[in-house]
């Protein structure tokens, strides 16, 4: 509680060092302070409430998940390229500019990048982010050891059609990777996972029933064609076929 004294003021610097020379626009009253009568009013609704909560969510578990020597509320208040000069506390009660900041600290693309290179992974899939979507993005949030409540409630007998995700940079290089198959139960595709990835790897995968389109690494790594090819098995987990289905999609970057 400490950090946050008097107003505050954000740099749109990359650092996100707070500086004294941050223009007025960039002010920000000091929200453990009562409500004053000068006070600037936001007229919003629960939704747009909701999307800027989210955006702050992923900022606060990226930064502690990269170990980031930055304050996420610094990023929150902050100018950003992305979001055309706006701080995101503001632009992400927009609805694409809170998917712009979901898929920024979703897979970890950078503290600020050009709005038209995440408008180019947004172009990539059509599908609209409604209300069960955003139900998705919040759910499985706030989990330990990669572990999503879909994933830790028992251990089943019916095929069902899984997907798993990973976001981990080890030794400067970021891995980036989405797997679909069937399986009778989570446990069933780590072990598959550990095979392909590594058992540290394996063990950081976001594991989930289902193909859930709004996650930001399917956006940005799944094609809309294999994302119909894993609709349709999921259809029919109990053919043949099935039982040897699977995708796998992987891309490393090297810092």
């Amino acid at each position: 509680m400490n950090a946050i004294t008097g107003s505050i003021e954000a740099s749109p610097q990359s650092d996100l060092d707070v500086i004294h020379s941050a223009p007025s626009g960039a002010r920000f009253p000091d929200p453990l302070e009562l409500d004053d009568r000068s006070d600037e009013i936001v007229v919003t609704t629960r939704r747009a409430i909701g999307r800027v909560a989210l955006v702050a969510t992923e900022v606060g578990m990226r930064f502690q998940r990269e170990a980031l020597p930055y304050d996420p509320m610094s990023w929150m208040l902050a100018p950003r390229r992305v979001f055309d000069g706006a701080a995101p506390v503001d632009a992400c009660l927009d609805r694409d500019d809170c998917m712009r900041g979901v898929l920024i600290h979703g897979l970890g693309l950078g503290l600020d990048v050009d709005r038209a290179a995440i408008d180019t992974l947004m172009s990539s899939d059509d599908d609209d982010f409604e209300d069960h979507e955003f139900r998705h993005l919040y759910e499985g949030q706030f989990g330990g050891a990669g572990r999503s409540k879909r994933e830790r409630t028992g251990r089943g007998t019916r095929l069902r059609l899984y997907t798993a995700t990973i976001a981990e940079t080890r030794d400067n290089v970021m891995t980036q990777a989405f797997h679909a198959s069937v399986a009778r139960n989570s446990g069933e595709i780590r072990a598959r996972l550990a095979g392909r990835f590594g058992p540290d790897l394996a063990d950081a995968a976001d594991i989930r029933i289902g193909v859930h389109t709004a996650s930001p690494l399917v956006v940005a790594l799944v094609p809309g064609a294999v994302i119909e090819m894993i609709r349709q098995m999921d259809r029919d987990c109990g053919t043949v076929a099935a039982r040897t289905f699977a995708v796998d999609i992987q891309q490393c970057i090297q810092a």
